[in-house]
């Protein structure tokens, strides 16, 4: 499974991503080292309108109710019809769902995520 990765805050999804990893996932963050949108680095490309876009994007969510710049993807990500899934890291309990996004993503606790993803991974079999 191929995960497109935004994260509210630079470096908060490291732990979810190196978990996601573990279970086999092919993890892509949504920017370069930088921050920058892959899309508008130098050179860059969206994850999105390649021939092997992701399956799943994962949003780490922070504490604030609305998106952050770093999570834009999310947006991007809806616009391409790929299904969304949005948590928080570490011990943070569940995400808050920005205001818009209550029916169009699906939002779980850190310890629900993995289940999550093995859920997408079914209904696109």
């Amino acid at each position: 499974m191929r995960i497109l990765l935004t994260e509210a805050e630079f470096d908060g999804a490291r732990e979810v991503a190196a978990a996601l990893r573990d279970l086999g996932c092919r993890v892509s963050p949504c920017h370069v080292r930088s921050g920058v949108c892959r899309a508008l680095a130098p050179g860059g490309t969206c994850l999105l309108d390649e021939d092997d876009r992701p399956d799943l994007t994962v949003d780490v969510r922070g504490t604030e109710p609305g998106l952050t710049p770093r999570e834009f993807g999310v947006v991007c990500a809806l616009r391409a019809r790929v299904p969304i899934v949005m948590t928080t890291a570490g011990d943070a309990g569940g995400p808050v769902v920005p205001p818009g996004f209550e029916h169009r993503v699906t939002a779980c606790p850190p310890d629900d995520l993995f289940d999550a993803c093995r859920g997408f991974l079914r209904t696109r079999a």
